[in-house]
């Protein structure tokens, strides 16, 4: 029912936006009222529920116009969530149930117990069939230490290494997605090769999304170790990394694949809530600072590096540099001269260095 309202709504939005009428989520909430008249079911549903179904177009176009791609219509192919932002939930510990709006005692399997106040509860289905509960609690408790910078190491983010230390340790990328690609496609290929509707393309679809759900917790597992080893490591108390522009990244056809595999920007995400429990600080510079071409001996700047050079030699000081640990001991300098918990040097918008470039040509 959420979706549907979510479906209706986008449509609506989108006419309007055509015409030249700007329609915000509280006018389409309003709508909601001749809605019900038409569909009387939809009030089994809680209105908290539909409210927050149709808020989130507002989400959808804001993230449209800072790049994304445009909203699209809900599928009921790829699952879906609605939202519980109403009063009337709770869960029962000892009977292991979960109640919201006008669904009560959901049995449910607990991951671990939380106190405080439930703001908001998040119902998903995935695409292979599985309910899960996310569950935002407010604590009122300050859980950020006080930070310690005595021991600091720099990270440099890879696809030959998942991560390369300024110390020299290297993490191997697991590279679930490459390992599972072949199966994957043969896969794909039978299910596209059903007829469209049929229970056999459906039962196709869902041994697809099985292969991509173990690939995407796979993924999650290794990041989650990994995050918590670096975060939890007693000779460490601050981790420098690069600010990753994923998104333009992908653009590269040649490495969209493998850069998607490795989850840089969920692992960076990991590492500062982390951080922030144990009291490291997590210190993210300047994407465009040339880590790879600096060298971190004498700091001279090399013209060009090829991607496929994986070592080089100093023009300056004469000595050998590999790739990654050399960018390694930048970030970790760079990171430590920009200061504790700050996020680098501002960054200039796409049009502004693209006029510098093109001033740099025309000179």
């Amino acid at each position: 029912m959420c979706r549907l309202v979510y479906n209706l709504a986008l449509e609506v939005k989108i006419w309007a936006f055509r015409n030249g009428t700007r329609l915000s989520a509280f006018d389409l909430c309003y709508q909601l009222v001749d809605l019900k008249k038409e569909y009387d079911w939809i009030d089994q549903v809680d209105s908290q529920a539909l409210q927050a179904a149709v808020r989130k177009i507002d989400i959808a176009f804001r993230n449209f116009f800072n790049g994304q791609g445009y909203p699209k219509f809900k599928s009921k192919r790829n699952g879906g969530s609605f939202q519980c932002p109403n009063n009337t939930r709770k869960v029962n510990w000892d009977q292991s149930t979960l109640t919201i709006p006008k669904i009560k005692n959901i049995p449910i399997i607990l991951s671990r117990k939380f106190q405080g106040k439930i703001k908001t509860i998040t119902i998903t289905k995935t695409p292979t069939k599985k309910y899960f509960a996310s569950i935002l609690v407010e604590t009122n408790e300050d859980i950020v230490s006080a930070p310690k910078v005595q021991n600091a190491i720099g990270m440099d983010l890879g696809i030959a290494h998942f991560a390369v230390m300024s110390n020299g340790q290297k993490i191997d990328n697991p590279k679930y997605l490459s390992k599972t690609i072949a199966r994957l496609q043969v896969l794909q290929r039978r299910a596209s090769k059903k007829k469209k509707g049929s229970h056999n393309r459906k039962k196709a679809n869902l041994k697809v999304a099985l292969i991509h759900e173990k690939i995407a917790n796979q993924r999650n597992d290794f990041l989650q170790k990994v995050s918590t080893r670096l975060i939890g490591d007693n000779q460490t108390d601050t981790i420098c990394v690069e600010s990753l522009f994923v998104r333009n990244m992908v653009k590269n056809h040649k490495l969209a694949r493998a850069i998607t595999d490795v989850g840089w920007s969920k692992f960076i995400s990991m590492l500062e809530y982390k951080g922030k429990w144990y009291g490291k600080n997590v210190i993210k510079i300047n994407p465009w600072f040339p880590s790879s071409k600096t060298c971190s001996g004498c700091g001279q700047v090399l013209d060009e590096l090829d991607l496929s050079v994986r070592e080089w030699t100093c023009g300056g000081c004469q000595v050998t540099h590999d790739r990654d640990v050399n960018a390694a001991k930048n970030i970790r300098m760079k990171g430590l001269q920009t200061g504790v918990g700050s996020s680098g040097e501002p960054v200039e918008s796409w049009r502004i260095r693209r006029a510098k470039k093109q001033e740099r040509l025309q000179m």
